[in-house]
């Protein structure tokens, strides 16, 4: 019974011709892994990881320019620069996924590296001995010193550990919760349906939550709050992400996708000598597989003159 048991997960794991995997490295069982029931725990992190980047990204100006005393230009970049980090490294964090780690472990190791990066952003909010001294930025009689040496080393680490982590978290929350549905189920149109819409009420909650009640805390007990909170939404994210490890169906990493890139140009370097360049099918063929005798034909490629 154990093995037909065994049997029974290993085909629930590659009968569609996907893999997948629990979060130990053992195959799925569809009866316990997968669906809307897995899929919640990813709702929840998604709607706590928007909530707590938003409150910071929108209101962030205000903290480097009233309180860390940069100029209002100088500001204005630094907020974009924040910005456009977190999305240029979403390409990193994909890669990471679909090569090395997987979605979830993505997810879990950046989503500390975010936290900690809200943390610091707070304990540097709340002493006053890790930013410049009061100062009214809009006067024109104040000279106000920016922030330079170990206060703005300190700051900058705090935002670029949360633009990290933010960063290579946002291309794996939906395509996570998009693997706990099987191909193989006839019913994984309108379940997809579902969750991508589940996704966009989530993603809205936490925006709508981020941009109201956690910004006007913000302004009305000060950056240090308002920081500890996002820190606070952020481990609340984490803590449902780890709540359903149990339940999650993981897609396996693939390996890098620059290798088969690299095996390209390594196999035409060792040909480059090749006297003969033939231009049709058969030709093709029969020389590849003179050349390289362990090469199996499948199947010709036919010639195309579309990109001549």
């Amino acid at each position: 019974m154990d093995l037909e048991r065994r049997e029974g997960e290993k085909g629930d794991a590659s009968m569609d011709g996907e893999v997948c995997v629990n979060w130990r490295g053992k195959p799925c069982n569809s009866t316990k892994h997968g669906g809307m029931k897995a899929a919640v725990f990813v709702l929840g992190i998604q709607a706590f990881e928007i909530m707590a980047i938003a409150a910071v990204g929108n209101n962030l100006i205000t903290y480097v320019f009233n309180e860390m005393h940069f100029p209002l230009s100088k500001s204005a970049n630094i907020v974009t620069n924040f910005v456009g980090t977190i999305f240029l490294l979403s390409l990193f964090g994909g890669f990471l996924s679909d090569s090395y780690l997987g979605s979830f472990w993505t997810m879990l190791i950046f989503g500390f590296v975010e936290l900690s990066g809200f943390i610091l952003l707070s304990v540097q909010a709340h002493l006053p001995q890790l930013r410049p001294p009061k100062c009214n930025m809009t006067s024109p009689q104040e000279q106000c010193p920016e922030a330079n040496g170990f206060k703005s080393t300190m700051f900058f680490i705090s935002l670029y550990l949360v633009a990290l982590g933010s960063g290579c978290m946002k291309p794996n929350m939906i395509a996570h919760g998009a693997d706990q549905f099987a191909k193989s189920d006839p019913k994984q149109p309108k379940k997809l349906s579902t969750y991508f819409n589940s996704a966009y009420f989530s993603f809205c909650v936490g925006e709508l939550v981020a941009l109201t009640v956690l910004v006007w805390v913000q302004t009305k007990s000060g950056m240090d709050v308002g920081f500890g909170l996002s820190a606070g939404a952020m481990a609340a994210g984490l803590a449902c992400l780890v709540a359903g490890s149990g339940f999650y169906r993981n897609k396996p990493p693939q390996g890098s996708i620059f290798t088969p890139i690299a095996r390209v140009f390594v196999a035409a370097f060792m040909k480059r000598k090749q006297k003969i360049c033939p231009s049709n099918s058969e030709v093709l063929q029969s020389t590849t597989n003179r050349v390289t005798s362990n090469v199996v034909a499948i199947g010709t490629t036919r010639h195309s003159n579309k990109f001549r």
